[in-house]
């Protein structure tokens, strides 16, 4: 129970601003995009850089390759559950929710309440896979939901996560390392990034009207896709353990716990962003939280 306890209290902080942003639109009627044009244009890509910094170098080498696969595998996933029984959500808004998790918002309080902050770097490897996907094709398939093929490419080439991403690369080769003095603002800064990501949510919640929605659609809907990446990532981590050995029992214990994180908040931050799909990216958004909150504390009480 105590880790429980210690789990909502990573959490909580970060989910409350949900209902926090809710309020906000609702009595200021503040546009979205005054909060996810920074965030993509200026905190995010920061976050990245400093994360590549001090991730490890042997684990920087595999783990974001697992999650990369997994995020192009919950595509077909995304295709198929689209055509039985999802025809009602966009289908390329869709698949870019199933492959982009939320593993640094979500992630991150998760694993510092269950392993401690010192984990927190191998987390950040994980992440990397995601992000590379989730920034540049997932905010493809949401740009490709409004513009067409050649506009939302420009769009993809227009945020600087690309540029970043080498960048730290090539700094991270070079044995650059994070000031100390920046340590203490990352945190800050990151800790804004997960309340803004679920502000925007709660912004764009002021559009949906709750009367007609479905609660057993969105839980099929959610429930498949965190099925679909259980199975995949239990045979990723297999393949790994076959063929290098590379990775602790921690490591394993953390990339499966990944299939139970919810949408990222990106998705519903790309969305406003370009303004489209804003009202399903939220609810896919909120509606999986919500669904992962249960799941991870059901997998805390029956694991750790």
């Amino acid at each position: 129970m105590k880790i429980l306890l210690k789990l909502y209290s990573e959490l909580l902080p970060v989910m409350a601003f949900i209902p926090i942003g809710y309020w906000i639109k609702k009595k200021f009627n503040i546009k979205a995009e005054y909060v996810s044009g920074p965030l993509i244009k200026v905190f995010l890509p920061l976050i990245v850089f400093f994360n590549i910094l001090d991730a490890e170098a042997q684990k920087l080498s595999i783990l974001p390759v697992m999650t990369f696969i997994l995020a192009l595998a919950m595509n077909p996933v995304a295709i198929f559950a689209h055509r039985r029984f999802s025809s009602e959500t966009n289908p390329l808004l869709l698949r870019s929710s199933f492959s982009f998790f939320n593993i640094a918002f979500f992630g991150i309080p998760t694993i510092t309440a269950l392993f401690g902050e010192k984990e927190v770097s191998t987390l950040i490897c994980i992440y990397l896979g995601s992000a590379l996907y989730g920034d540049t094709i997932g905010y493809y398939q949401v740009a490709k939901t409004k513009l067409s093929k050649s506009e939302a490419i420009k769009k993809v080439l227009s945020i600087p996560f690309l540029y970043v991403f080498v960048a730290a690369v090539i700094c991270k080769i070079s044995g650059v390392e994070t000031p100390d003095f920046m340590k203490s603002v990352l945190n800050v800064v990151g800790f804004a990034v997960s309340a803004a990501g679920m502000m925007i949510v709660g912004f764009q919640l002021t559009d949906v009207n709750f009367k007609d929605l479905k609660p057993g659609y969105y839980a099929k809907l959610v429930g498949f896709r965190s099925l679909a990446a259980a199975v995949i990532v239990g045979l990723v981590i297999l393949a790994e353990y076959l063929i290098f050995q590379k990775l602790e029992k921690t490591d394993y214990l953390m990339l499966a716990l990944v299939p139970l994180f919810p949408v990222a908040a990106n998705v519903t931050v790309f969305a406003s962003f370009l303004k489209s799909e804003e009202e399903q990216s939220s609810l896919l958004v909120f509606l999986s939280t919500i669904f992962s909150l249960v799941l991870v504390s059901l997998a805390v009480l029956f694991l750790f």
